[in-house]
């Protein structure tokens, strides 16, 4: 094996286990949110625990991200990547976060008598799951029309959480909802919001990986 199949070898690694990280932030961010909508504690306390193997995997890609630099100290689009792989996990691991914060929400209110069906509110988990999809399979495939797609969606998660944050504020004149349960929602809505945020930053760390321009 040439030295350089073996350091493509460790990027393809390093892809890898990305993907995986990204996977298991994107399920605990669907489930996290059914646990809202369904005031499941079960599942919030099982996402609440994932949390830590999100952690882990932060944890096991950066130590193999400072290994490949300190000892093959690699140039242009090489260092690149591996920049861009460090602050992508970062963004992955705040995502996790906020599925863990959702869930915790879940596990404080454990039931209510008036639930709200915020019919955004899946839409936006929706559209930032493909966010976060796209995000990595442009940086997989180096393809920076894909990353800027990523972008552009950000708009209709901004458009949901105003319509969300509409549709809580009519319920709560009309008393169609418990006052802290209004809190929760926007709360839950707020850090969906914050996701998409965190989807952007992937693409724009997936363009700067290709062309050496952060946005």
């Amino acid at each position: 094996m040439t030295y350089r199949t073996q350091f493509d070898s460790e990027l393809d690694n390093l892809k890898l286990n990305l993907i995986k990280m990204s996977d298991l932030v994107i399920r605990n961010i669907h489930d996290a949110l059914h646990s809202f909508l369904e005031m499941n504690t079960e599942l919030a306390e099982r996402i609440i625990k994932d949390d830590q193997l999100v952690n882990d995997f932060e944890y096991a890609i950066e130590k193999e991200c400072m290994r490949i630099i300190l000892r093959e100290q690699p140039v242009a689009k090489d260092l690149r990547l591996i920049t861009a792989v460090l602050k992508m996990i970062t963004d992955l691991e705040r995502i996790g976060d906020h599925a863990a914060d959702i869930s915790k929400l879940t596990v404080f209110m454990e039931k209510t008598s008036k639930p709200l069906k915020a019919k955004y509110t899946p839409l936006m988990v929706d559209v930032c799951e493909e966010m976060i999809r796209l995000a990595l399979d442009s940086f997989v495939n180096r393809d920076t029309r894909m990353a800027h797609e990523v972008i552009e969606k950000d708009d209709l998660v901004d458009e949901y959480f105003i319509e969300i944050k509409n549709q809580v504020a009519s319920a709560i004149r009309e008393t169609r909802i418990d006052a802290d349960y209004a809190i929760y929602l926007m709360m839950v809505a707020k850090y969906i919001e914050r996701i998409g945020d965190h989807a952007v930053n992937l693409a724009e760390w997936v363009i700067f990986s290709i062309t050496g321009e952060h946005e």
